[in-house]
């Protein structure tokens, strides 16, 4: 087991190749873990990146995963199918799939490996608590009611996770709000589009618990750096919004000009039940980040906003 080596599922995802960044600029060797080897070796390509190396696996076999996770004394686990898009019947099997089994499959491939990692950071969700318009949700909060894809996932996918603290690591579980950031290719949609952001989505009453990008590879590095931090935390901004107020935020920064409501029963038609990510939400608080003196490089929406359509 390398001392400092970082294994990454995920790595290729909007965060993930993020924290392969940070690391490696860090002298932190990498390990990143995926599907499609030869496209993420392409990404991390040893001229800029001597210190990633790139292992192929399968997600849900765990002898391929153990021999990914060799020399490594971390985890971060990030993969997960996307949620935003239409649930077909393919899409929820895939995202349950991806996290309750794709997590099961990890942790009992480092449950059978002779030498462990000493941590696994998982990435969790804000839709652990369920959805409310009126409620605070931190920590301690208890878990939603379940009966909806998402919460009863993100229970299942956090239960998986917490098992190899069986086994002796120290266990992470970050449960992320929407993260806020725009791709190279997003950017370039963006300009084309800026004159009609800002309009209401759905009542825009529903709470948006968000976080932005560089603040989330923060809390990454500071989970793998700090022995202290165990458990879960809300990675989320201190001050979630309405959506009213994250479109507000975009119509100022974009100075659009037509600003078009989208009902939500456009939405809901679009996207059938994978509209709640969209219009439902909860207000989620990270007050275990803030009692360790954590520092949100981007805590208000507007400065977020302006930051990601720069």
């Amino acid at each position: 087991m390398t001392q400092n080596r970082v294994a990454i599922t995920g790595a290729t995802g909007l965060i993930g190749s993020r924290l392969v960044e940070k690391l490696a600029a860090r002298g932190t060797p990498v390990t990143v873990l995926s599907r499609r080897p030869k496209a993420a070796a392409t990404r991390f390509s040893p001229a800029r990146f001597p210190l990633v190396t790139v292992k192929g696996y399968a997600p849900l076999d765990p002898a391929t995963i153990s021999s990914a996770l060799a020399d490594a004394f971390a985890v971060v686990h990030l993969a997960g199918e996307p949620i935003a898009a239409r649930w077909t019947p393919e899409v929820r099997t895939a995202i349950r799939q991806s996290r309750e089994a794709g997590t099961r499959a990890l942790v009992t491939a480092i449950a059978g490996m002779s030498h462990r990692p000493t941590t696994l950071i998982s990435a969790s969700a804000c839709r652990y608590y369920g959805v409310s318009s009126s409620r605070r949700f931190v920590e301690d909060s208890p878990p939603g009611p379940g009966g909806d894809l998402l919460t009863d996932t993100t229970h299942r996918w956090e239960a998986e996770a917490q098992r190899a603290a069986a086994f002796g690591l120290r266990v992470v579980i970050l449960r992320f709000g929407i993260v806020l950031a725009v791709t190279e290719n997003g950017r370039a949609v963006l300009k084309r589009i800026r004159p009609f952001l800002g309009g209401r989505i759905g009542s825009g009453r529903q709470w948006v618990s968000w976080i932005h990008h560089e603040d989330a590879v923060d809390i990454l590095l500071r989970a793998l750096n700090t022995p202290a931090m165990q458990g879960a935390y809300n990675a989320t901004s201190p001050f979630p919004v309405p959506m009213s107020q994250v479109t507000d935020a975009f119509a100022r920064v974009s100075r659009s000009f037509i600003r078009v409501p989208v009902p939500g029963r456009v939405i809901q038609q679009l996207l059938g039940d994978g509209a709640t990510v969209i219009l439902d939400g909860q207000r989620v608080y990270p007050d275990r980040l803030q009692a360790e003196g954590f520092q949100f490089r981007f805590p208000q929406i507007g400065p977020t906003i302006n930051d990601i359509l720069s």
